[in-house]
């Protein structure tokens, strides 16, 4: 089943799709301006419901900045938002397929047994989401919906990453879905780490050259399992 688009020229969607993100990206419209080379004025405007105060080039180089693709989040990219629970509660459903939103699986990761953020991730065929999530500072808890309370979503058991691979998955803009995707495939399958960052790190490079994701997983599966 192919993942359901929205039009960019729907501006209401696209509005609150870019207002949550926003907010879960925990992200000022000053600093968005200035990384876009945007008037702050023009994106408050726009956000505001004042129409033609952005043209469809600057939208689309808006929602391309905040990892949208239309009024969906984009399964093209790895996500990453300092947040709450709350607001990924109430603002998730706003920005993803209601399919996907239903099949999503909730992980918390640790370093060490020490927590250090939690990913969302969901599939549908070959389209894949991640989302990793870290706290907005050290003084809020993990932003982790449980489904009692959110309607949607299954939580996992939680795994263990060392920190540099956690660290990796939140710098590199080059890091995609379907690698972390194949990590978390068998990270709850084995209880040796070194070998599982080992073959991740094979698995990363497979589909760097082009292997498709059930091909890489069943090469981690026979590796280290």
């Amino acid at each position: 089943m192919a993942y359901t688009k929205q039009s960019i020229h729907d501006d209401d969607q696209l509005r609150l799709a870019a207002k949550s993100l926003i907010v879960l990206r925990n992200e000022k419209l000053a600093g968005i301006a200035k990384a876009l080379q945007f008037d702050p004025g023009g994106i408050s405007g726009w956000l505001g419901g004042t129409p033609n105060r952005m043209s469809l080039e600057k939208k689309e180089f808006f929602s391309t900045y905040l990892g949208l693709e239309y009024a969906h989040i984009s399964p093209k990219i790895v996500h990453r938002w300092s947040t709450n629970a709350e607001d990924v509660r109430t603002l998730l459903p706003l920005v993803i397929n209601h399919e996907m939103l239903h099949r999503i699986r909730i992980s918390q990761v640790s370093s060490d047994t020490i927590p250090v953020g939690c990913i969302y991730h969901s599939a549908i065929g070959n389209t894949i989401l991640i989302a990793l999530c870290k706290p907005q500072n050290k003084a809020f808890p993990m932003p982790i919906v449980t489904p009692k309370d959110s309607g949607w979503g299954k939580l996992l058991p939680p795994i263990d990453v060392a920190k540099s691979t956690w660290n990796s998955w939140w710098t590199d803009q080059n890091t995609t879905p379907e690698e972390i995707a194949a990590y978390l495939s068998i990270s709850q399958k084995t209880t040796n780490h070194s070998s599982l960052e080992s073959w991740a790190l094979l698995v990363a490079e497979l589909i760097q050259r082009g292997a498709d994701i059930d091909s890489a997983r069943q090469c981690l599966e026979t590796k280290v399992l």
